[in-house]
């Protein structure tokens, strides 16, 4: 994959997760300028989390969040509660086995 075409998939991927959130920091609850948002990891991008929960997990979109810059952003790591990291390695496991059904029954109807 081209540098370009990444760069463009990232964006795109931003701006979802910004429509999904409704532009409301996940953190604080307040309204993020579309121009003035980042994208938080609930569990945190990092190579020890990488290697415990895989790729799949940390680059899911249900482990990102929309926020403020800065104390917010930070605000979003979930890696000092158990619980909450494990909530969401279930929901990725759920979205990605209904995405798989999804993609069977497609392939079954010949659609």
């Amino acid at each position: 994959m081209s540098a370009e075409r990444k760069r463009f998939e990232q964006a795109e991927e931003r701006l979802r997760i910004y429509t999904r959130d409704h532009g409301i920091c996940q953190a604080c609850g307040e309204t993020v300028p579309m121009d003035w948002f980042e994208v938080a990891h609930r569990i945190a991008n990092t190579a020890s989390n990488r290697k415990r929960y895989g790729d799949r997990v940390i680059d899911h979109p249900l482990n990102k969040a929309t926020t403020h810059p800065g104390r917010c952003n930070s605000a979003m790591n979930c890696g000092f509660k158990p619980n909450e990291c494990e909530r969401i390695v279930e929901a990725v496991k759920a979205a990605r086995i209904e995405a798989a059904i999804y993609r069977l029954e497609e392939a079954i109807d010949g659609d």
